[in-house]
């Protein structure tokens, strides 16, 4: 999912059974838009804006990219609209070493460094998650709304074969039927806010 650039007109609410948690986790993999009111550091857009653990931010998520490039001091990097960030687990081998927040080895990344020469705003920022970070952090960024692109949206929903028939959905406030979403998506132009509640039981 590329190029998150705007919120969209249309919201779409949806109230999903736990049966269905873990496919959801698979949508940060491909990439959300994350509001922000204002430029933020890395490390306030982690542990405020999407509401991450202190604690868990240090120690489970030492990969950390920002437009593509590793984040060694995440108090300094900023994080505005149009920038994309990227979140990981250990990755294995020497290349995950290399690559992994504030590296004994990050010698050997030199051409890789985070280069911010821009002034920063509000507005939405890319995010996506891997591994068992997606896993771990999905209910509460799509429980507080992302943005995403309807047709993206739909596609992922086709490849995960998800039915929303054992969902409750509101379209712009209004409730609709699973099979109704899909059409109202095929429909929509840019950008939909999206939130997701897993309904525990």
């Amino acid at each position: 999912m590329q190029d998150i650039i705007e919120a969209g007109s249309n919201h779409l609410s949806i109230a999903a059974p736990e049966t269905q948690a873990s496919v959801w986790a698979g949508l940060l993999r491909r990439g959300v838009g994350v509001f922000l009111t204002k430029a933020v550091s890395v490390r306030d857009f982690m542990t405020k804006v999407l509401g991450m653990d202190v604690q868990y931010a240090i120690n489970s998520v030492p990969g950390l990219f920002l437009n593509n490039s590793p984040v060694d001091d995440w108090a300094a990097e900023i994080v505005g609209d149009g920038d994309a960030v990227g979140m990981s687990g250990t990755m294995p081998g020497l290349c995950g070493i290399a690559l992994r927040r504030s590296s004994p080895i990050k010698a050997f990344r030199p051409d890789l460094l985070s280069k911010q020469e821009r002034a920063h705003s509000g507005g939405v920022a890319t995010l996506k998650m891997f591994n068992f970070v997606a896993t771990d952090c999905f209910r509460p960024i799509l429980g507080q709304g992302v943005v995403v692109r309807a047709d993206a949206l739909g596609d992922f929903l086709d490849d995960q074969d998800m039915r929303l028939d054992d969902c409750v959905c509101t379209w712009n406030g209004t409730p609709v039927s699973g099979a109704e979403i899909r059409r109202l998506l095929d429909r929509a132009d840019g950008g939909v806010v999206l939130s997701v509640k897993v309904i525990e039981t």
